[in-house]
């Protein structure tokens, strides 16, 4: 496994890692005129990027609904 010998596959990875510099770079040319577009951008990316705390998140939800569950069964008591 190496590099491709196909010129199409490396024109295509070249090619979109170049598409990938300018849209970062024309990202951060309106980040520091601060454009609307951008922030709307930003936001929208936003929705896509993981939650660094959704397992924690989870847990708490999970210990949440069985502590409100052993209150509803010490209350039917």
């Amino acid at each position: 496994m190496g590099l491709s010998d196909n010129p199409v596959e490396v024109l295509l990875v070249l090619g979109g890692v170049i598409l990938l510099l300018t849209i970062m770079a024309v990202l951060v040319m309106w980040a520091r005129r601060r454009s609307v577009g951008v922030i709307a951008i930003g936001a929208f990316m936003s929705i896509f990027a993981p939650d660094p705390t959704l397992e924690q998140k989870i847990k708490l939800v999970e210990e949440a609904k069985e502590k409100q569950q052993e209150d509803d069964e010490q209350g039917e008591l």
